[in-house]
């Protein structure tokens, strides 16, 4: 692995993290995180951003808005895998 791609993810991954952050700071307990929300809750969240991910493709949005949505997408699939821990 180059250099390069190591900074490349280390970017990603801190932006998941502030992601994390900021939904923390926005939902509260209410988040897919939380172990009180069913599965089929937190699968809502995560189709919901999914959907926004489509549809920054279909619209042909900004490689910077489809990132953004991207590193939403994983930051609620982390807080649901949080929450199985």
């Amino acid at each position: 692995m180059h250099r390069e791609e190591k900074m490349d993810r280390r970017v990603v991954f801190d932006d998941i993290r502030s992601e994390r952050i900021r939904q923390e700071l926005l939902w509260g307990s209410e988040t897919a995180a939380s172990i009180d929300k069913p599965d089929n809750s937190k699968m809502l969240i995560l189709v919901e951003e999914v959907g926004e991910v489509a549809n920054a493709c279909l619209e042909n949005k900004p490689v910077a808005d489809l990132y953004e949505e991207l590193i939403q997408v994983a930051a609620v699939a982390a807080a649901w895998a949080e929450s199985l821990l």
